[in-house]
């Protein structure tokens, strides 16, 4: 018996998905380049931000010797060296810096600092009144220092926990144009 083979497949064009179909998202298929370009000049010449920021920021070590010879009462040599560690940084590269998160340290020392100030005040006025003196601002200070202190502790956490997060991936997508010098977030 012979059998002649077919092909029990029937291929509808219609029905099939083609390889480089385009399914509607903002990226391109994988494999090709995404063609970004400024809202501004319509340039496509465009650079991350935090690119742009590394390139302008620069960190340099400088070394120097001193050798010397004094007469005075005597001779004397006199030798020293210095080592300087600086950075430099751009315009551009400051104007691009990321987002920082919010300092406890800074906000702690801004209390001590008020309550140093609040205390020598208090003590100042105590000590140039001949009259008895009220613990009555004292507490009441004490009472609002501390509950301003929470809250505004509260308001950091909450700043780094929830805002510096968005900031951050906000600044990560951004993009510099190199023509006109506009920077825009990239969505997606």
């Amino acid at each position: 018996m012979k059998t002649i083979p077919s092909n029990r497949y029937v291929w509808v064009s219609e029905n099939a998905i083609s390889r480089e179909a385009f399914f509607h998202t903002p990226r391109p298929p994988r494999g090709q380049r995404m063609d970004l370009r400024c809202p501004n000049c319509n340039s496509s010449d465009l650079k991350k931000a935090s690119l742009a920021y590394k390139e302008g920021l620069n960190r340099g070590t400088s070394k120097s010797r001193l050798r010397a010879l004094l007469f005075g009462d005597g001779p004397n040599v006199i030798l020293g060296s210095a080592e300087t560690n600086g950075v430099y940084q751009t315009e551009l590269s400051k104007s691009l810096r990321p987002p920082r998160k919010r300092s406890y340290g800074r906000l702690l020392l801004w209390a001590a600092l008020v309550s140093f100030v609040w205390l020598i005040s208090y003590i100042h006025v105590v000590m140039a009144s001949a009259l008895k003196v009220s613990s009555l601002p004292v507490v009441v200070f004490g009472a609002v220092g501390v509950s301003t202190l929470l809250i505004v502790a509260l308001a950091t956490w909450r700043y780094n926990q929830l805002v510096y997060p968005r900031r951050y991936e906000e600044w990560n997508r951004s993009v510099l144009c190199q023509r006109c010098g506009n920077v825009s977030v990239l969505r997606g």
